[in-house]
């Protein structure tokens, strides 16, 4: 095997297993069975429509719909090991309806993972975002890196896999095509399907590694005040507290206790139970 090869062999396991960990959609625990799990999207989404048909006219019986569709949506992902985008799409928005903010943009964040083109998702996740009471700019240096790496900050991960997956294919009928037909239009394909998986690759790496060692989370309690340290004791980070949906990433966990980073680039200590993971 050459060396060239063996780089381009490394790079394919690479996307294989980047792949697995992307496309994963079901949990091997599940304890609902299929028909259970039908029972309950079926109860979920005839709660949720009835609670949209009491909106306007009973809003105090249109939320005890939305909560009833809730628990049935979450029983299929908590239960039944279900993972997929629509089903937190509706979780996102059943809890939109009842005011939770936190974890409807919890559940919009963890559906954009399986659709990240949905313009109703996107819409809905914006929306949501703009009605935080917490308004935290990025860093300026973040945003100049998402201007120059638009490709990495703007295109989601499982369209770069896809991309990747793409390209990684060119190269290979490009380079098996070379065998026969010397054509110059051919090795400029190879040559530029070849950088294009090495970006995209990179990029998939790179949110990998992100997503590992620094996972997203979102703010669940309506307020939680962020300290210097952990523990009541220490003093808070900020003169207000962080409020429901403002995002962040896990730097680090302690017995009760986790380390954040906000968009704007603060770190600060909140309580364990006042936010989520994505996953």
């Amino acid at each position: 095997m050459t060396g060239h090869t063996r780089m381009w062999t490394a790079v394919f396991a690479a996307g294989a297993m980047l792949a697995g960990a992307l496309l994963v959609s079901t949990s091997a625990s599940a304890a609902l069975s299929s028909g259970e799990v039908r029972d309950n999207l079926a109860a979920g989404e005839q709660a949720f429509h009835r609670a949209m048909e009491l909106d306007r006219s009973d809003p105090e019986a249109a939320r005890a719909y939305y909560e009833d569709a809730i628990l049935n949506f979450e029983r299929i992902v908590n239960e039944g090991g279900i993972r997929n985008g629509e089903l937190y799409y509706d979780i996102g928005n059943a809890y939109f309806r009842v005011g939770d903010l936190g974890r409807a943009i919890l559940n919009y964040r963890r559906s954009s993972l399986y659709m990240p083109n949905d313009p109703n998702l996107r819409q809905n996740l914006e929306y949501a975002r703009n009605r935080r009471a917490d308004r935290i700019e990025r860093k300026e240096q973040e945003n100049v890196y998402r201007t120059l790496f638009f490709i990495h900050y703007d295109i989601p991960s499982r369209a770069k896999l896809i991309i990747f997956a793409a390209c990684f294919a060119a190269v290979w009928i490009s380079a098996g095509a070379r065998l026969f037909v010397r054509a110059g239009s051919l090795k400029v394909i190879l040559v530029i399907a070849g950088i294009a998986s090495a970006i995209f690759l990179a990029s998939l790496v790179v949110d990998a590694v992100s997503f590992a060692g620094r996972p997203p989370g979102v703010i669940t309690a309506n307020e939680v005040t962020g300290r210097m340290g952990d523990a009541d004791s220490y003093q808070p980070s900020f003169k207000e507290p962080l409020h429901a949906g403002t995002e962040f990433k896990l730097l680090e966990k302690r017995a009760g206790w986790w380390r954040i980073e906000l968009e704007s680039g603060d770190a600060t200590w909140i309580p364990t139970g006042s936010a989520e993971l994505v996953f």
